[in-house]
């Protein structure tokens, strides 16, 4: 009971960040979670929490969305879940513990992650990219930011419409580990926690987008990041 509430905690609190500063709450829970539940099942729960978590936010701020952007990035998506389905489940679980630990630091700590996205301005291959990751790394939210950025558009654009693309990309990867037979439901408590949560969190964080202080939620995710990340690779190493 004591870990269930403490993942409702974080799933919360992540999915609020978030909402309110636009990224960087998926790496959160994703650093938080083989604390809670197998790590052979964290990425497709992580999956289905940050589905919850972008579509509420979408749907919330759906008015900002640039959906001319939406249809190409839904047919890579669905390609890149379709070529990442035939590796589901070949990569031990001993070596994605450390793979996911240091995916996390570099994402937090350098920009090799934001200049991949810089490189690739196109939607169609960053959806397919991102989409065939996150079957394996889970949280690859970073990649398309700057590209949208780019764009010209104001924070709130940006934000919602990277929700919206998150849905998608979350979408086709919960389905593929449907059909590749992942047990969900044997996970059904730790599937409530996480949904409602997550949707909580979603609101709390677009109530607030513009009252939190940036400075102070960075720093604080980052430190967290870093320590749940460095004892996933520590973990993986004994």
């Amino acid at each position: 009971m004591s870990a269930l509430v403490s993942l409702s905690a974080a799933s919360f609190v992540t999915s609020m960040i978030t909402a309110a500063f636009g990224i960087g709450g998926g790496l959160g829970l994703l650093a938080v979670m083989p604390a809670v539940v197998p790590i052979s099942a964290v990425v497709p729960l992580h999956g289905v929490s940050q589905l919850v978590s972008n579509a509420s936010r979408f749907l919330i701020g759906r008015r900002d969305a640039e959906t001319r952007l939406l249809p190409a990035y839904c047919v890579g998506a669905c390609l890149g879940a379709g070529v990442g389905y035939f590796f589901i489940g070949r990569v031990p679980d001993h070596y994605l513990s450390a793979v996911l630990g240091s995916f996390i630091l570099l994402c937090t700590w350098t920009e090799l992650v934001k200049k991949l996205g810089r490189v690739v301005t196109s939607f169609f291959t960053i959806a397919f990219i991102q989409t065939f990751l996150s079957l394996f790394v889970a949280s690859v939210g970073l990649i398309s930011q700057p590209v949208l950025i780019k764009q010209g558009l104001a924070r709130d654009r940006v934000i919602v419409t990277h929700a919206m693309q998150m849905s998608v990309l979350h979408a086709v990867k919960v389905f593929a580990f449907v059909v590749a037979g992942f047990p969900f439901l044997q996970h059904w408590k730790v599937l409530l926690v996480l949904i409602a949560a997550s949707a909580a969190g979603s609101y709390a964080g677009t109530l607030c987008r513009h009252t939190i202080p940036e400075k102070f939620g960075v720093i604080a995710l980052r430190a967290g990041i870093t320590f749940f990340a460095l004892k996933m690779i520590v973990d993986a190493a004994r």
